[in-house]
């Protein structure tokens, strides 16, 4: 039988979800796509993914466009080409997330240790979390809002310090949308008022 009639009859066989046939064509080619991930991986992305990732990612394209009659493969060398463009897309699509976007930017990590003299100390983290002095500050400044109003008064400031929205506080108290800006814009003007 010719090279090419056994790939094309594994090609059909795996089209149809044969299991023997996928696991007898991923034994063919992936230690080729595995080779082919390794070799376009940048630096900046191996801390961040194995090649495994991709490889996986690769295939699952391919099974889904095979399954959807997608692409039709004449030889082997027609299907590396393929295969070698997926790759080639998913590495370019997770490096351009990585390093151009803010969110994922791989330059913005930092590393845990810090090297200071001949040894390595772990790195100061800030936490989100508000500092001591800025939560007696907050407790504070809530004071001197609230001072001097009535209950009332006093839930509806206390929930839009805490981040609520006119609409969620108008629903969670009862009291009437304007009611609340009334309240929360009398508090900021007796609070501008003091000396």
């Amino acid at each position: 039988m010719h090279p090419d009639d056994n790939f094309t009859d594994l090609m059909a066989r795996a089209r149809s979800g044969e299991p023997a046939a996928i696991r007898a064509f991923l034994s063919q080619f992936e230690p080729e796509v595995r080779m082919m991930v390794r070799a376009r991986l940048p630096r900046k992305l191996r801390t961040q993914f194995d090649s495994s990732d991709f490889v996986q990612a690769v295939w699952q394209t391919f099974f889904y466009d095979l399954q959807q009659n997608r692409h039709e493969f004449v030889n082997t060398d027609h299907l590396k080409g393929f295969l070698a463009g997926v790759v080639r897309n998913k590495v370019r699509e997770q490096h351009r997330r990585l390093t151009r976007t803010e969110k994922y930017n791989l330059a913005r990590e930092e590393r845990l240790y810090v090297r200071r003299g001949e040894r390595e100390v772990v790195r100061e983290v800030l936490s989100p979390d508000p500092s001591p002095s800025e939560t007696a500050q907050a407790g504070d400044f809530l004071e001197k809002l609230t001072a001097g109003r009535s209950p009332r008064d006093v839930e509806v400031i206390t929930l839009r310090y805490q981040g609520l929205t006119q609409a969620e506080i108008a629903a969670q108290t009862g009291v009437h949308e304007r009611t609340v800006r009334r309240i929360i814009e009398s508090a900021w003007s007796q609070l501008e008022d003091r000396p």
